[in-house]
């Protein structure tokens, strides 16, 4: 296919083949770190989405099911291992100088921020169940963008300090106490 011949990327998010949000494999959550930037790169490519959207002011029937289901879903269990998990066990094994109390705390009200807003995002991309493609007002545009934005912000902190540090500082029992904390919320059977 010609360069010419390729559908703009707002045909493509139309046309619901744009975004694919591979699932991770059970197994990763023995290695919850790299569970975690897995689902990073998951939340980069939803954002990137969400931005996408925005500018083209509609998107089709079933992207914006899959960002919806990825926001209220899988994204609030990835917030859920972190503040419960990852956070709470590089707290205990932090020395003075990493300086990251401040933050990590800066993160935790992230996540608060982040699902109010995930619950405006789910309304504004579900509020249509029947239009196909489901347009957004400029308001609720405008609010695609601040979401990713902010999420794009987190995301660099969170992989440029965060998780090297835990990378470091993690034991194996507090690796271990991770994954089972992200296997009990997702019902895995240990």
């Amino acid at each position: 296919m010609k360069a010419h011949d390729r559908p703009s990327p707002s045909s493509i998010i139309h046309q619901g083949t744009a975004l694919r949000i591979e699932k991770i494999p059970l197994s990763v959550h023995d290695e919850p770190l790299d569970y975690i930037h897995a689902d990073h790169s998951r939340k980069r490519k939803i954002c990137a989405a969400l931005l996408e959207v925005a500018g083209a002011r509609s998107v089709s029937r079933s992207v914006a099911d899959r960002v919806t289901a990825f926001l209220t879903g899988e994204l609030r269990l990835h917030h859920a291992d972190e503040d419960e998990s990852l956070f709470p066990a590089l707290r205990r094994r932090l020395v003075p100088e990493d300086n990251l109390g401040v933050v990590l705390a800066r993160l935790g009200e992230d996540h608060r921020r982040s699902d109010a807003m995930i619950d405006a995002v789910a309304t504004a991309l579900t509020q249509t169940p029947a239009s196909d493609p489901v347009c957004l007002s400029t308001g609720e545009c405008e609010l695609l963008q601040v979401y990713a934005n902010a999420e794009q912000q987190h995301l660099a902190l969170e992989n440029g300090v965060v998780m090297g540090i835990a990378r470091i500082r993690l034991t194996k029992g507090d690796i271990k106490t991770i994954s089972e904390g992200m296997k009990a919320r997702r019902g895995v059977v240990h």
